[in-house]
Order: C-alpha cells, then sequence, then structure tokens
C-alpha cells in the first residue's frame, strides 16, 4: 500500500515527465515540418512576431499557475497540458469537491480533483474524436439556426453556475466563511476603475491585473479575518450567531 507522501511524490514526477514530453511533442511538430518542407523562417522573426502574444500570455499563464495550484493540487499538470482551464477544467474540479463535500486545498480534495480532470480530459477526447467522425454527417444540424443560437449561451450559462457556486459560503468539508466575497471589494473596484479608462488595457494584461489582484485579495481577507468581518465556521465550531450575523 502506498502512502501519502508516495502518492504525492509519484503525482509530481509524472506530472513533470508529462509536461515536459507534452511541450516536446508541441513544438516538434511544427519544426517537423518546418524542416522538412524548407520553410522554417528562423529564430529571429519568430521572437518579433510572437512578442505581442508573450507580453499577454506569459503573466497569464504565470497568474494561473499561482492561482489555479492551491485548488487543483497535483491534477494542475494535467490540467495545464490538455488546457481549457477555466472553461472545463476548473468548474469540473470545483463542481466535484462540492458533490463530494471535500474542502479545497486538502489531500481528499487533491485525489478527487485528479479524478475530476482525468474523466474530464477522457470524456473531452472522446468527443473530439465523436466530432471529427461525425462532422460532416451532422453538419445540417449544426448549422440549424436553433442551434447557432444555443451554442451563444453556452459559456454565460456555465460561468452563471459557477459563479452562483462561489457565491455561497460553504467551501466543501463542511467548512463555511461568512462574508468572504468582502475580500473582492477592492480588486472589483480596480479592475472596474481599469476597464472605464482602458478596456483595452485590461484585456491586454489581464494575466498582470490577476498577479495583482491574488495579493490584493490575500492581505483584505487576512484584514478582515481579524476585524471578525470574514468568519471561518468549522464543522465542530459552536458559532457564535451574533459573530455570524455580523459577518454577514
Amino acid at each position: 500500500m502506498r502512502t501519502k507522501e508516495q502518492y504525492m511524490n509519484e503525482m509530481h514526477r509524472i506530472g513533470r515527465l508529462g509536461a515536459v514530453g507534452a511541450v516536446i511533442l508541441m513544438l516538434a511538430l511544427p519544426t517537423i515540418m518546418a524542416v522538412a518542407f524548407d520553410a522554417f523562417p528562423g529564430v529571429g522573426p519568430i521572437f518579433v512576431s510572437a512578442a505581442g502574444l508573450l507580453a499577454v500570455f506569459i503573466p497569464i499563464a504565470i497568474s494561473e499557475v499561482v492561482s489555479f495550484t492551491p485548488v487543483l493540487g497535483s491534477s494542475i499538470y494535467l490540467t495545464l497540458i490538455t488546457g481549457n482551464v477555466m472553461n472545463l477544467k476548473l468548474p469540473t474540479a470545483l463542481n466535484a469537491m462540492e458533490i463530494t463535500n471535500v474542502e479545497q486545498g486538502t489531500e481528499k480534495g487533491d485525489i478527487i480533483s485528479g479524478i475530476a480532470i482525468a474523466t474530464s480530459s477522457i470524456v473531452t477526447i472522446i468527443v473530439i474524436a465523436a466530432s471529427v467522425v461525425l462532422m460532416t454527417p451532422l453538419k445540417p444540424l449544426l448549422s440549424a439556426p436553433a442551434v447557432q443560437t444555443a451554442t451563444h449561451y453556452i459559456l454565460p450559462a456555465l460561468f452563471g453556475g459557477l459563479s452562483l457556486g462561489a457565491l455561497g459560503s460553504n467551501v466543501g468539508g463542511g467548512i463555511q466563511i461568512k462574508g468572504r466575497l468582502k475580500a473582492a471589494i477592492i480588486p472589483a473596484i480596480l479592475v472596474s476603475v481599469a476597464y472605464f479608462i482602458s478596456p483595452f488595457l485590461v484585456t491586454a494584461l489581464q494575466g498582470v491585473f490577476i498577479l495583482i489582484a491574488i495579493p490584493m485579495i490575500y492581505y483584505s481577507a487576512k484584514y478582515l479575518y481579524k476585524k471578525g468581518q470574514i468568519v471561518v465556521i468549522l464543522p465542530s465550531d459552536e458559532v457564535n450567531e451574533t459573530k455570524v450575523e455580523k459577518a454577514q
């Protein structure tokens, strides 16, 4: 039987090997094609063309690792390799932990998140494979006006459901955090003011704004917790009703 330490070490080892292998495979295909067809543009033009994208995606990538790893645990490797984090992987993991009443950032949460992410990845591969095979036969159906209209509501419905879950005080494992959304007030005001001044700036530097917002939320939550505006209720606690009502 494996110990917890052995399980975590193996997950990190496999995750690192998988991440390195994925990067090699992703870079190998265009490199082989460029060499085979004698169409390699050179390192200089590649970096010049990619400079704008790198300026946007490097801060986003850093912010995703910093913000998602405490929630997803060791499954962050598979999550980042397979992609579609915000639209699919993160909601899947959060929903699985909420259904099983498991707290985020715990060993149980790590396991549940891993199972959810792995299942989501397998289902995604099956759906993509089926879509490739059935794309031509189903083209009349997918081109129908009703279907085209319905596709515009998929992401709003997904994020709407995720937002409703985030508004609640239950974070899993029987733990409740009353008034936790108060910590997001200052970052929300900052982003709103910045977007009002320059929507393009916020869109182009969204990763930078996320990195700025993370410590702001942390210190805001810490300050409000000390002031009694945010209350953490453990399953075994005998909660003072006056304290809870004050936080609400």
